[in-house]
């Protein structure tokens, strides 16, 4: 490249850098922060383009005493002054005449023949080239906290522009929605500014110029615009897991480095390409997709979506409007304190119980003394419960999620799914949520991909062409329902018992139920798929569901009808620190069994217990054969029943699999508080699954119904 070659691209580039900022000062007003960062952060690219000519040095100069200024202005935190103003039109008129650009006496050429808003191309275009995959480098000595306090919220914006965007895809005309995700985008641009994260900076301020383009009806919301908008969302996230993994110290403080050239200069082709009927080029048109054809995702239909009796739609509310209307109210608290307040008041609980029971015993007491201690424990009672209730949250952000991959599945796979979903306001406790998203991810990568049939074998099935995937939750006896349910082809029982009979997984003289049948898909490594994809064939997926939802003492089932549709369901427990479990009396130790794995109870009849090659016991429940574990030999503690056909059977279940508990009485039901117990003990006895402290005073085991299930008889000693 020539040095005239080099010169004319430096103009250039100074011509729209210096036609960008005189755009963002001609739009700032006194008594409004709007413009700041844009104008700080062109005063920058400017200045950085004058260093080291000589030709430029006084436009260097002057530039550089400008940023500071800005620097000081955002740094206040106070809107633009009438004298910043007047300061800032100042120096628009000097800077063309310092960067030797031709033309300079201000005069604004003629607007294109179509009105499109030519400085919003400018800004966008100014950004594109100036920015050569710059690194992020963060000051963590300085910056920790705000960087923390940028991480929280911005994964917020994040959440709100992917869930508006599945909105736009199916509703483009909805306004609201569309100024929702372009505020999130401008709040992003500006907190990167601050932090001074360039890259994220400049890949946010050109999404925001693309969806300004939308939001002045010069530009449709079509597929293309789409793809565009969540690619670059998904890049802001690569940057937000970046930041945050040096912030915590789970990764050493390096050079961010995250590619944004070629999404941005897409992005810039299409803002140019608005009023010539030229589509957006994406990645998807670069792999051999045809761009120009949208790709037929999933349409996702919110829970509030109500559908009325002529067919039509009522548009979703906006996904941040509940949140804008709610910021007075709500204050962040670190998760680790609401830990702690939990902790303490499961103590007090425990300890207002045991005064109880001792002021029970003690006889002669004033009645105002056994009315006070009964508004003591109606006040104990009512605090754990807002308590519990400040870990409770929606479960709406995991919906979200699996409705954005329901998107990208069925666009990858050629395949139209309809995404309906229903109890997203569903609260759970927090912990249950988070381990909650692995499992449904599995699930729906599963119902798209083996489930939902191509729309033509849907055509020829005599179906519609789009399938549809719903995902909903509600409660249920205590506990929390999830079910993921389709309409597609359903499980193939009969390839399905092939496998399990070549894996040993069921006998092949045997004659399994549909649930047994069905179950065999959680097996690990378990696959019928006839080739392996990128989404799903290896078997590696369901194993990871049933272990994940076990782990959270709940369990799942599956409901499958050929050519209808499957279901899973999940049932799960409200939170982890409470659970509701079955005290039972083993000689004089006391044990605890969520209720969510008890079957039935029954009291041993002569006859019903026998041995299986004089060694495993087994009873006959309902004319099946469930194997006995007595737990008075397992735990070693002395019971009267001991050796002897007494006692009371109760019949536990995890997965498929059940047994039958032999203890010595059932004493009552009750919710109690989960004590963790140390690592040596659990190491020691894997059948335990904590601790709490009863009423009495006296320590309960909590069993592990599902350790108990797949445990091979050990002697007590052993445990």
């Amino acid at each position: 490249m020539t040095k005239f070659q080099l010169d004319m691209d430096n103009q250039d580039r100074l011509s729209k850098l210096t036609g960008s900022l005189n755009f963002e000062a001609n739009s700032a007003q006194a008594g409004s922060t709007q413009g700041q960062f844009p104008l700080l952060d062109l005063l920058g690219n400017l200045r950085d383009e004058a260093a080291g000519k000589p030709d430029l040095a006084a436009l260097h100069t002057l530039c550089a005493t400008a940023w500071e200024r800005m620097v000081g202005i955002v740094e206040s935190g106070q809107p633009f002054s009438a004298e910043d103003i007047a300061w800032l039109k100042e120096l628009t008129a000097q800077i063309p005449a310092l960067a030797g650009l031709a033309g300079s006496s201000g005069a604004t050429p003629a607007p294109d023949p179509f009105p499109l808003p030519a400085p919003v191309k400018a800004v966008a275009a100014a950004l594109a080239e100036t920015d050569e995959e710059l690194p992020v480098n963060l000051n963590l000595a300085d910056d920790a906290d705000l960087l923390r306090e940028f991480i929280t919220e911005s994964r917020e914006h994040l959440d709100h522009i992917e869930h508006g965007v599945l909105v736009l895809e199916n509703q483009p005309a909805d306004t609201e929605t569309l100024n929702t995700v372009f505020r999130a985008f401008h709040t992003f641009k500006g907190g990167a500014g601050f932090l001074n994260l360039i890259p994220i900076n400049r890949l946010a301020h050109v999404l925001e110029s693309l969806l300004d383009l939308a939001r002045q009806g010069k530009l449709t919301i079509d597929a293309p615009v789409i793809e565009l908008i969540l690619r670059g969302r998904d890049v802001l996230k690569q940057f937000l897991d970046a930041i945050e993994a040096q912030v915590t110290g789970s990764s050493p403080v390096t050079t961010i480095l995250i590619p944004t050239a070629v999404l941005k200069a897409e992005v810039q082709e299409a803002i140019e390409n608005v009023g010539t009927n030229k589509p957006a080029v994406t990645e998807t048109a670069a792999a051999g997709l045809d761009a120009t054809t949208p790709v037929e995702a999933s349409p996702v239909v919110a829970s509030q979506n109500v559908v009325a009796e002529n067919g039509s739609t009522a548009p979703a509310a906006s996904p941040v409007a509940g949140a804008r209307d709610g910021q007075s109210t709500m204050v962040k608290v670190d998760t680790t304190k609401l830990d702690s307040l939990l902790d303490l008041v499961g103590e007090m609980v425990i300890a207002q119980s045991l005064v109880g029971q001792d002021l029970g015993q003690v006889t002669g007491l004033h009645p105002q003394f056994g009315r006070n201690m009964a508004q003591l424990a109606r006040i104990t009672k009512e605090l754990q419960r807002v308590s519990m209730a400040m870990r409770m949250v929606p479960i709406r952000g995991v919906f979200q999620k699996m409705a954005r991959v329901t998107r990208d599945l069925s666009a990858k796979q050629r395949k139209k799914i309809q995404f309906v979903t229903s109890g997203e306001d569903t609260e759970l406790d927090r912990g249950v949520v988070e381990e909650l998203n692995d499992p449904l991810l599995h699930m729906i990568r599963n119902s798209a991909d083996h489930g939902i049939e191509t729309p033509e074998k849907r055509v020829a099935a005599g179906k519609p062409p789009v399938g549809t995937l719903q995902l909903r939750a509600f409660h249920q006896g205590g506990n929390i329902i999830v079910e993921i349910s389709d309409d597609g082809a359903g499980l193939n029982r009969e390839r399905i018992l092939k496998k399990a009979v070549e894996r040993g997984l069921i006998s092949a003289d045997t004659t399994p139920t549909d649930e047994e049948v069905y179950n065999c898909i959680f097996a690990a490594g378990f696959s019928t798929a006839e080739k392996i994809t990128d989404v799903s064939g290896r078997g590696v997926g369901l194993d990871v569901v049933r272990r994940n939802i076990e782990r959270l003492r709940g369990h799942v089932s599956i409901a499958s009808e050929p050519g209808k549709g499957t279901r899973f369901t999940l049932a799960l427990p409200l939170t982890l620190a409470i659970i509701d479990g079955l005290i039972v009396k083993v000689g004089e130790e006391r044990f605890i069994i969520p209720t969510l794995s008890v079957r039935e109870s029954l009291r041993l009849q002569p006859g019903m217990i026998s041995r299986v090659q004089n060694r495993a016991e087994i009873v006959s429940v309902r004319g099946r054969n469930v194997p006995l574990l007595r737990l008075h030999e397992l735990f070693g503690v002395p019971s009267k029943l001991a050796g002897g056909n007494e006692g009371i059977v109760v019949v536990v279940q995890s997965g498929t699999s059940s047994r039958c508990l032999l203890v010595d009485a059932l004493l009552h039901k009750q919710e109690v508080v989960i004590k963790n117990l140390n690592d040596m003990m659990v190491h020691k006895n894997r059948s335990l699954a904590g601790a709490t402290i009863l009423g009495d005073g006296r320590v309960g085991l909590i069993l592990d119904v599902n350790a108990l299930v797949h445990l091979e008889h050990q002697p007590a000693e052993n445990n």
